[in-house]
């Protein structure tokens, strides 16, 4: 980039003077006249001296500096809040970087002592700089493993810059002092698909319909028609059951998806207006560490950035449908366990509104469908104490 002088020349016959510049090779890049005894020319840098040779008698003063030496003689006026800003952006990166606090969320003091003392036998302690994510996970792990049976659930968050610890203790609970004996009960109308019995009696067969609420294994061990022994039910029972779900889904799709690309960025704005050498407008900001100052209402401070795919979409009614349905199989199977499954499945109803669409979907499910009920002397068998 080159270098060039605006400046201002004040004389009489300014012509002349013009006409000496173009014999002594010097360029005027740009002639803009004031008055009839004074012009202002933009010239090289380079040939300001041959200009200071021949002013003779003309008065030549330099207005302003344009190209590098314009941006180097703004940075050498500004020389003092210039480094003084890059003195405190350095400042606040490496203040970002280091813990000041570590907070321990949980009721029971012992269990927060222990944790604490783990954290430090890693390195995560105040006045030290915070851990990576992958490290951070690694560190969880390893607490929740060595402390399985005092620890539910471990979470570490880095917020700024302190640390949060959220425990959830592990309760172990103790055994009641008087037994309690469980029957196996449906908790939904369906059609029995299989049986598999380890204690008790089971009172329904394969293909049999059954409603909620009814008895599949029974505690009592009946011999001559009499209960000889109660036990607690274990088994499971699997079932053919049904579903009806409804989807509306827009013919207007969008959608904002976040990529993995991030990044650690400075920032300085001033009200609601960034000042950046590039453009971030597509990137969702999370502010980490930020300074303002009131007056000029200037902030300036790190920012993580995330960026943002904007997806828009039109659809067809038929794709339309098929992501609904596609929906509709997704919300019913995210209910189903490991070894759960959808057997069957029918459109029922489908219509379109201009903006949406509407589907009702009848599903057929297989699902375990057995829940323990508590059952007290004489409940079962239709007998009570007398």
């Amino acid at each position: 980039m080159n270098s060039y002088l605006l400046i201002k020349v004040n004389g009489r016959n300014i012509n002349k003077f013009l006409l000496k510049c173009h014999k002594n090779n010097i360029n005027l890049i740009n002639i803009k006249y004031i008055s009839y005894k004074s012009v202002i020319v933009l010239i090289n840098y380079d040939d300001y001296e041959k200009l200071n040779r021949i002013k003779s008698y003309y008065e030549l003063s330099i207005i302003s500096f344009k190209g590098i030496k314009g941006y180097a003689n703004k940075i050498k006026k500004n020389k003092i809040i210039i480094f003084s800003f890059i003195i405190g952006l350095c400042i606040l990166i490496f203040l970002s970087n280091i813990i000041f606090k570590i907070e321990i969320e949980s009721d029971n003091r012992e269990l927060r002592d222990l944790i604490r003392k783990e954290l430090i036998s890693y390195k995560m302690e105040k006045y030290k700089f915070r851990k990576s994510f992958k490290a951070v996970e690694k560190i969880k792990k390893n607490i929740k493993n060595k402390y399985k049976d005092k620890i539910e659930w471990l979470e570490i968050k880095n917020v700024g810059t302190k640390y949060i610890v959220y425990i959830v203790e592990r309760k172990i609970d103790k055994k009641k002092e008087t037994e309690e004996f469980y029957s196996i009960v449906s908790n939904k109308s369906c059609v029995i698909r299989r049986i598999s019995v380890e204690k008790g009696i089971s009172l329904v067969n394969k293909g049999d319909y059954v409603s909620k609420g009814d008895i599949l294994i029974s505690s009592d061990i009946i011999y001559d028609e009499e209960v000889k022994n109660r036990v607690t039910a274990k088994g499971k029972i699997y079932g053919e059951c049904w579903y009806k779900v409804r989807v509306e889904y827009p013919l207007d799709y969008t959608e904002k998806k976040y990529t993995n690309k991030k990044r650690i960025v400075p920032f300085i704005r001033i009200g609601s207006k960034y000042i950046e050498l590039f453009n971030y407008d597509n990137y969702k900001r999370y502010n980490l560490f930020s300074y303002k100052e009131k007056i000029g209402n200037i902030e300036f401070g790190i920012e993580k950035i995330k960026k943002v795919i904007i997806i828009n979409d039109k659809y067809s009614i038929e794709k339309a449908k098929k992501l609904a349905i596609k929906e509709a199989r997704a919300r019913l199977s995210d209910r189903l366990g490991n070894d759960e499954y959808i057997i069957d499945e029918n459109t029922l109803n489908f219509y379109s509104n201009g903006s949406k669409i509407i589907l009702d979907m009848f599903f057929s499910v297989y699902e375990e469908i057995g829940e323990r009920k508590v059952i007290e002397k004489g409940e079962e068998n239709g007998t009570e104490d007398t």
